[in-house]
């Protein structure tokens, strides 16, 4: 079970996704608001328009860029000083990209602030879901590592209730400087609350500490009955069996693409990142200002639903999360894929109709299916990816399997959302039709080839991918509490000499 310490390191470690949810609101929020547009010279209209719209292009771009570098990044670090130093390093980064950007007074400075911010987003996207993985028991890790998704939207709703109250600031400078600093809030407290956390025992293990990894896991999920510590044991028995039987292959980043099993892996992971975004949700996200301000709703009011539709979202994946152990990953998924993809389908089609129009019902229920589309996006999509990406590679490849597939989101994030500010002004809302043709190409092949990975422990994976005779099992209680001792591991994540 998941005890009350093993809860406290779980939400703790969230604020780390809370954190990447804020920075990411954080420039939709600020974009709209007269004393930031006025500051920077960043008005659509006038005299100024083209250097406007190139400067708020680079302003998110920058952001996604900073992502992408930032998994990989943060990735190496995980592996390299432990996910919990990486974590302090991540946190520091946002603090000082928040710090730059709140106080920043001339366009290259903010847009400097970006970058950091979001080369610490990559790291928020790829270390806490890894970090829960490694600390949550098999049978509630899909609730565990749910909080991912949830605090980050979260987050992102917060953003967006802060950008509304930003509008009625009488202090235009302060409106925007604010909600920047307001980054550094969760940074802080992250870097305040690490002094409670543990290092996952996998990271431990796997580098020749498993005295201390074994610690750790008495810690995390004996729930006081288990006198003797006997899952412990056991637990960090077949964790030390698996990291044994994945040294005897090739580790390098070459082998994870070489090799079948692990190539295979891989490319799920950027497939799963893939098919998320081909959804459109970030698209659908930006462009919805439109359909709102055809319905007469504008300013404050427009940025009023839009909190309300994020909101709604995070409420979901909570839902979502609590659901992912009793239906299955895989489920989640393709009911996902196939709801957004009617949704959009139906809103698309309402929106060439009548966006821009006069007829305010039909308005009206383009935006009630764009509510449709993330009802069904945030429960069954948006919060499972997250949880499926990070359980599905072994210890020694989950920092870097993991950076892979977060990268992957966003570098399509950033396609998509670029070639989205072009087709907007061209073809409206025609645009969608992309995502739709996208989402179910993407529910046929989600559909041969997404195992299903609930219930399974960590290690136990590698069935799925085509290594039974690889992957270790423990029968219950073969370890003696009375000789707990086990050998250290200490297996580098290189190239090693492969076993055939």
């Amino acid at each position: 079970m998941t005890n009350s310490y093993n809860q406290i390191v779980l939400l703790a470690v969230s604020v780390g996704s809370f954190n990447y949810g804020l920075s990411f609101g954080t420039s939709s929020a600020i974009i709209g608001l007269e004393g930031f547009l006025d500051y920077f010279r960043l008005h659509l209209e006038g005299e100024d328009a083209a250097y406007a719209s190139s400067m708020q292009g680079a302003f998110t771009g920058v952001f996604f860029a900073g992502g992408f570098f930032g998994s990989f990044i943060f990735a190496w670090l995980a592996d390299y000083i432990g996910r919990k130093r990486a974590l302090d390093v991540m946190s520091i980064v946002a603090l000082i990209g928040s710090i730059v950007s709140g106080a920043s007074f001339h366009i290259g400075m903010l847009l400097a602030g970006r970058v950091i911010t979001g080369l610490a987003s990559g790291g928020m996207n790829v270390i806490p879901p890894m970090f829960q993985s490694e600390v949550s028991v098999a049978e509630h890790r899909g609730r565990n590592v749910g909080l991912h998704g949830f605090m980050f939207v979260a987050g992102l709703a917060t953003a967006n209730w802060a950008g509304l109250g930003a509008n009625f600031s009488p202090n235009e400078q302060l409106q925007w400087r604010l909600l920047l600093a307001l980054q550094a809030v969760p940074s802080i407290l992250l870097l305040i609350l690490r002094f409670w956390l543990p290092e996952t025992p996998r990271w431990l293990t796997l580098n020749g500490r498993p005295d201390e990894a074994l610690d750790t896991l008495k810690k995390l999920h004996d729930d006081g009955s288990d006198a003797e510590h006997q899952r412990a044991l056991d637990e960090q028995q077949e964790i030390v069996k698996q990291i044994e039987l994945d040294s005897r292959h090739d580790t390098s980043w070459k082998a994870l693409f070489t090799r079948p099993s692990a190539r295979r892996r891989m490319l799920l992971g950027i497939f799963l990142m893939f098919f998320q975004q081909s959804t459109g949700q970030n698209v659908l996200y930006g462009l919805q200002i439109n359909i709102l301000n055809s319905l007469g709703l504008t300013g404050w009011k427009a940025s009023l639903v839009i909190s309300c539709y994020i909101t709604w979202a995070a409420f979901l994946n909570f839902v979502g999360a609590a659901l992912l152990d009793r239906v299955g990953r895989r489920t989640m998924l393709l009911i996902g894929l196939a709801g957004t993809t009617i949704a959009d389908a139906i809103h698309t089609s309402l929106a060439v109709t009548y966006g821009g129009g006069t007829n305010k019902v039909g308005a009206g229920a383009a935006v009630a299916f764009l509510f449709l589309f993330i009802t069904f996006f945030a429960p069954c999509i948006d919060v499972t990816s997250y949880v499926y990406g990070a359980e599905i590679f072994p210890t020694y490849m989950r920092a870097r399997g993991l950076a892979v597939t977060i990268a992957t989101y966003f570098g399509f994030a950033a396609v998509y959302t670029a070639a989205s500010t072009a087709a907007n002004n061209s073809i409206g809302a025609k645009f969608n039709i992309i995502f739709i043709s996208l989402s179910a190409i993407n529910f046929v092949v989600a559909y041969y080839v997404l195992p299903e990975t609930k219930g399974l422990s960590l290690e136990e994976m590698g069935i799925l991918f085509g290594e039974e005779t690889e992957v270790a099992h423990i029968e219950s209680g073969t370890v003696s509490p009375s000789d707990p001792k086990i050998e250290p591991v200490n297996i580098q994540v290189q190239s090693v000499a492969v076993e055939e």
